[in-house]
């Protein structure tokens, strides 16, 4: 952002309008900038954005922020990006992103009835809301198993064929009593599997399991003890509640869709698919042949093979004909039918979503000019690179640590009198054992590093610019939440030499602020060019904006 005004900005076609709407404070090409829409910029700038200046200053540096947007996409029209068949592609997958989000808010989420109360009354009738204490007998064949649990029956005590308790790090190999508990969210670090656990927790305080295939061979188990499982496992039941619940009204809305549109799916087709991809053979798909029709389409095997691999890269997809089967209706139908459904419905054309729409694709055309005009123009060789980091050695300085001899106390005058019985010849080790009310540290002496503003405050920047052996403070120190409060008395012991780290260690902070700083320096010079450009099509009414700016103080 950049401030503006009459004489500073000599490229402004106007500053002040004898025009009957009052409300405009600005104009670019046709776009008629109001002071409403400067409020709203405003209101939607991040807090660490916002201008540094007050009053109506403040709204004269977004107003220029916003013509120079205003230039930015009346540039992006002269060259005709928009028509870009590579920001055509960009532009369209964002479309069909919000568009497919906005689709399953609509039809999924807002339809889910599953209020809080509802969650947790099946969190109180869930076997996953208490922790176990287990303790478990390992055989390596199921006679053996079978054998240990007539055993059992017979009246000899678990502990005895059990053994001794398990550490944390025993407690996924070996048999014994578990020293912690577990519960849905940690069993497997047990070494209990999913499939066993869903047993396990069946079970009550005291009970004894019957033997349960596992990798090592076979387990018994027995409940020892119980508890409530914490907040945060109540946390994750909900989410995986609401995923399941989720599940199902998408699958209800898959079948309403394939109602509506009559969807009709070929069982040859997927049978025949079946047999291809269990022969590892996806090249071998005809991508013309058709798995399915509905009402005004067709799904294609050409649709199958752009979204197979995607699925098989985050799902578990069966190969067989009832998984590929399941695959078609749960993945392929949906990948079809929704964007048949939003286009139908005329989703795009809701007011909110159009605005959303409009307002994205303006964004992107000022990245995509930005992308060509500043990004693209960063020169990033080694040789600019190294040349940065010669220069700018202070950006890529070694982590400095100094070592010091602090008495903290509360007042600036009991710190002078502390400094005069240290001059006077009083050791000042012995006095900080005494004065200093500096938490954690009775002797006073401690080290501090070069990054640690945020605990020692003002103390940091006099340390490392103070000499060793030189009784140094009074200092003040701010107090905050993180930091102790007071006047600081110190002396520098020790301090590691002030120098750069390896070009070699930092290129990657190097490359960033070399980039960040070409970037700037490329954005204000694109800038100057437009409001050059196109001074011709830039009017500013200053009159305007300071009337409305006092009438909104009001």
């Amino acid at each position: 952002m950049r401030a503006i005004g009459c004489l500073a900005l000599v490229v402004i076609a106007a500053c002040s309008s004898p025009q009957s709407d009052k409300s405009v404070v600005a104009r670019v090409g046709e776009v008629a900038i109001t002071f409403e829409d400067l409020q709203h910029f405003k209101s939607d700038m991040p807090p660490l954005l916002l201008s540094e200046r007050e009053g109506v200053a403040a709204f004269e540096e977004y107003l220029q922020a916003m013509i120079d947007m205003e230039l930015m996409l009346l540039e992006a029209q002269t060259r005709q990006i928009a028509s870009d068949p590579d920001f055509i592609e960009q532009w369209e997958q964002a479309r069909r992103e919000k568009l497919f989000q906005e689709f399953v808010k609509l039809e999924i989420q807002d339809k889910i009835d599953l209020p809080q109360e509802e969650i947790q009354r099946q969190w109180g009738e869930s076997k996953w809301n208490r922790l176990l204490k287990l303790a478990r007998i390992r055989s390596t064949t199921a006679d053996e198993a079978a054998q240990v649990l007539r055993t059992l029956e017979r009246g000899t005590p678990f502990a005895e064929l059990s053994g001794q308790p398990l550490t944390h790090q025993q407690q996924g190999s070996l048999q014994g009593a578990s020293d912690s508990y577990v519960g849905r969210n940690n069993i497997e670090e047990f070494g209990v599997s999913l499939d066993a656990a869903e047993v396990l927790f069946e079970l009550a305080k005291g009970e004894i399991s019957a033997p349960l295939k596992v990798e090592a061979g076979y387990d018994i188990y027995k409940v020892l003890d119980e508890r409530p499982a914490p907040a945060s496992y109540y946390l994750i039941f909900s989410q995986g509640t609401l995923m399941a619940a989720f599940g199902e009204r998408r699958r209800v809305l898959i079948a309403e869709l394939m109602r509506e549109y009559k969807v009709e799916l070929d069982p040859q087709s997927i049978s025949e698919l079946a047999a291809t991809v269990a022969q590892d053979n996806v090249e071998a798909i005809d991508a013309a042949g058709i798995v399915g029709r509905y009402d005004g389409g067709q799904i294609t095997l050409a649709d199958f093979l752009a979204l197979y691999p995607k699925v098989r890269r985050v799902a578990s997809v069966g190969t067989d004909s009832s998984g590929i089967d399941e695959f078609v209706r749960l993945y392929l139908v949906p990948e079809v039918l929704f964007p048949v459904a939003i286009e139908r419905r005329g989703l795009a054309q809701e007011p909110a979503i159009a605005d959303w729409l409009r307002r994205k694709k303006r964004a992107l055309l000022i990245k995509e000019l930005r992308r060509r005009d500043v990004e693209q123009h960063v020169d990033l060789s080694e040789d600019v690179l190294r040349r940065y980091y010669e220069a700018n050695q202070h950006r890529f300085m070694e982590d400095r640590e100094v070592t010091v001899q602090e008495i903290l106390v509360a007042t600036r005058q009991e710190a002078e009198a502390l400094a005069a019985r240290i001059r006077a010849g009083e050791d000042m080790a012995a006095l900080a054992a005494r004065h200093s009310i500096r938490q954690g540290n009775d002797k006073g002496r401690f080290h501090i590093h070069s990054f640690e503003r945020t605990v020692f405050g003002e103390l940091l920047p006099e340390a490392l610019a103070a000499e060793v052996g030189v009784l140094t403070g009074p200092v003040a120190i701010t107090a905050t939440p993180h930091r102790q409060g007071g006047f600081s008395l110190f002396e520098v012991l020790e301090k590691t030499a002030e120098k750069p780290k390896p070009y070699d260690a930092v290129v990657k902070q190097v490359r960033y602020w070399w980039t960040k700083g070409e970037e700037n320096r490329l954005y204000r010079e694109l800038i100057d060019r437009l409001q050059k450009k196109h001074a011709a099509q830039i009017s500013i009414y200053e009159d305007h904006l300071a009337t409305l700016y006092d009438a909104a103080q009001l």
